[in-house]
């Protein structure tokens, strides 16, 4: 495989630009395609049998662009495909990455007291694919799923340092029983590292995992033991990035700034089709 290749990113909307630029970061040689499916935005409301064939149609058309590695940058998308697009890959070569195994290891080795929170959307929360992945780790962790559904559209309104965003979160948190008890969060949503900050001084005492930099060195980890890597002495970003979107490209451009401090440049439409789901049911 040529390692020249992109990595393919994909995301329902704009919260996996967090894991985007990450990994932009993370590899400033590698050069990336971002898919955001638009146009189906959330996945989080949908059924596990139709977030699967969404992700699906999302894999395969980023296979068209010949990549040479795959990051679902959704938390929903990671919960419930991960697994299918892992075993459709596999044959190819191609690995795939979701964003739930990264940031629950580093929980695991970040608390002292075993008492960890899991922020996220409904779907996510509901999914106990944290969960899952934490106990795997470690059985006797203590896991407390904190669903905050209000965060999304306050940090796409670019609202991540506003008060009613300060007091939304306290007003979630003070739902959950014994907080103090609790020393770890997981940011079990790409949207959520942009309010890490407040979050970070509103509750001092517990320390949150952003599960956009630690998939980022997961895949950098990852990358390089496979030989897949561009470069890996580069300090100078020298890769390109291009962004796909299947609808509303303005309100992505706009919003988006938010995520990467950029306008997202070049944005192009795309039409996600049965044939692009198929290439990923061929190769199961």
């Amino acid at each position: 495989m040529n390692n020249q290749m992109s990595i393919g990113v994909f995301d329902s909307g704009v919260g996996g630009l967090t894991v985007l630029h990450a990994l932009q970061k993370e590899l400033p040689a590698e050069s990336f395609i971002y898919l955001g499916d638009t146009a189906r935005v959330p996945y989080g409301t949908r059924s596990p049998e139709t977030i699967v064939r969404y992700s699906s149609r999302v894999a395969g058309h980023l296979m068209r662009h010949d990549i040479k590695a795959l990051v679902i940058a959704c938390n929903t998308a990671t919960s419930y495909a991960l697994e299918t697009l892992q075993k459709a890959c596999a044959p190819i070569n191609i690995p795939v990455f979701g964003v739930i195994e990264p940031s629950a290891q580093v929980a695991v080795e970040k608390s002292t007291n075993g008492n960890i929170l899991v922020l996220g959307t409904e779907g996510t929360i509901q999914g106990h694919k944290y969960t899952e992945a934490l106990h795997r780790m470690n059985p006797t962790i203590k896991v407390q799923g904190l669903a905050c559904p209000l965060f999304v559209p306050l940090i796409e309104e670019g609202w991540h340092n506003h008060h009613v965003t300060a007091t939304v979160a306290k007003e979630y948190f003070a739902q959950v029983p014994n907080l103090t008890s609790f020393d770890t969060a997981i940011l079990g949503c790409t949207h959520y590292p942009l309010i890490k900050s407040v979050l970070e001084k509103i509750f001092p005492t517990i320390h949150f995992i952003d599960s956009a930099e630690t998939t980022a060195k997961i895949v950098h980890h990852k990358l390089a033991e496979i030989n897949r890597l561009k470069s890996s002495n580069t300090t100078h970003s020298s890769g390109q990035t291009r962004f796909l979107v299947t609808d509303n490209l303005q309100r992505f451009r706009k919003v988006g700034y938010y995520f990467v401090g950029y306008e997202p440049d070049p944005i192009d439409m795309v039409d996600l089709t049965d044939a692009d789901e198929q290439i990923v049911t061929k190769l199961l």
